[in-house]
């Protein structure tokens, strides 16, 4: 081993070519020098990385933390040195979990943003970096491909023969889809439903239990380890928390933020205001417009609206609530517009509507 890095060591080393350079005891990388070939290799079944942003100045990271069943490794960046990792990819799947702040995300030469609670799951071939936008707090989570079939056998329940837990959960398909040499650039995005207040503390409570079962392992403790993983995969895929988006790098561009506008229309039934969606995407509303109106030929208002009457429609089938109720329901404080609205959309007024289409008792 070299001697002990700083963290402006681990974001500018210049001694790394073909040969690898380590980590801690665990993680490898390859080729530091490219500017888009940089490769990391773990040498255990799994391995946790927390990088920290607690001066809250963008592109910093002044705490840098390993774990995993080989020993921890601690870095501290004192001066708050600016610095962004480079491009790169690895050898296994990484879970990118936001616990805190926004972290832009660039993949394959494209920046998303992901807010706290949010998540992305990627294959290896994927080039990708992360930088803070602010005070934060970002766990990765690497797993081998030996130890996903690992986790995937240890799913046959003997005590619950009939469980088809891993047919049903987008992960283990995602990574069963993945993991035998497939050269497809393809990686999943977990969005967190809209006002899921609950899915940032959760996810601190998988990782902060993971931390502590790696750091001080007790008798049982890869049973809990697994335990804790097959935990995290199953509220990941848990609909109620988070829209799981399939990104592959073949599709058209901008696929991935048309998918999370159409999902925050629909949690907000299309009445999510321009300024709202630019907070929650980091885009102009002018560009989101401009994404909306190639995939719909809507304008932003327009394709909300197809959201607002569908709802509105519903309730009027589905409920006994007045017309007046369900347009305050829908944010509408001119009951005239929205009747306008209404009749553009289904050719009747609400009224009508509810006549024809709401079953009779």
């Amino acid at each position: 081993m070299n001697e002990p890095y700083t963290l402006d060591g681990y974001y500018s080393m210049n001694n790394l070519h073909n040969n690898p350079e380590l980590i801690g005891n665990d993680l490898e990388i390859y080729n530091y020098n490219s500017i888009s070939n940089v490769y990391y290799n773990i040498t255990t079944p799994l391995h946790l990385i927390l990088m920290y942003n607690t001066c809250g100045t963008a592109n910093v990271t002044d705490t840098f933390l390993s774990v995993s069943p080989a020993g921890s490794h601690y870095i501290r960046n004192d001066t708050q040195l600016t610095g962004i990792s480079r491009p790169h990819r690895h050898n296994y799947f990484e879970f990118l979990i936001v616990l805190k702040g926004k972290v832009m995300q660039e993949i394959e030469g494209k920046e998303y943003l992901y807010p706290a609670g949010s998540c992305c799951l990627i294959n290896h071939n994927i080039t990708h970096t992360e930088r803070f936008l602010e005070e934060g707090m970002i766990l990765f989570l690497g797993l081998k491909t030996d130890f996903i079939r690992e986790l995937a056998e240890g799913c046959r329940s003997s005590f619950f023969p009939d469980s088809a837990a891993i047919s049903d959960n987008s992960i283990f398909t995602f990574m069963k889809e993945n993991m035998d040499g497939s050269s497809q650039k393809y990686y999943l995005d977990f969005f967190p439903v809209y006002q899921n207040t609950k899915s940032t503390e959760n996810l601190h409570r998988i990782s902060d239990a993971l931390v502590r079962t790696l750091f001080a392992p007790k008798l049982g403790a890869d049973f809990v380890i697994k335990g804790l993983l097959y935990e995290l995969f199953d509220y990941l895929d848990t609909k109620e928390a988070f829209h799981i988006i399939p990104v592959k790098l073949n599709s058209k561009n901008d696929a991935l933020l048309f998918s999370r506008i159409r999902h925050l229309m629909e949690d907000t039934n299309g009445r999510m205001s321009r300024s709202e969606l630019e907070k929650s995407l980091n885009y102009s509303g002018n560009y989101l417009n401009t994404i909306v109106k190639t995939y719909t030929g809507m304008n932003l208002f327009e394709y909300g609206m197809t959201f607002c009457m569908k709802e509105a429609a519903r309730l009027l089938e589905e409920t006994d609530l007045s017309v007046t109720a369900i347009a305050e329901a829908l944010k509408f404080s001119n009951q005239g517009h929205f009747y306008k609205l209404f009749k553009q959309t289904y050719g009747m007024l609400p009224k009508e509507y509810r006549r024809v289409h709401k079953p009779q008792l």
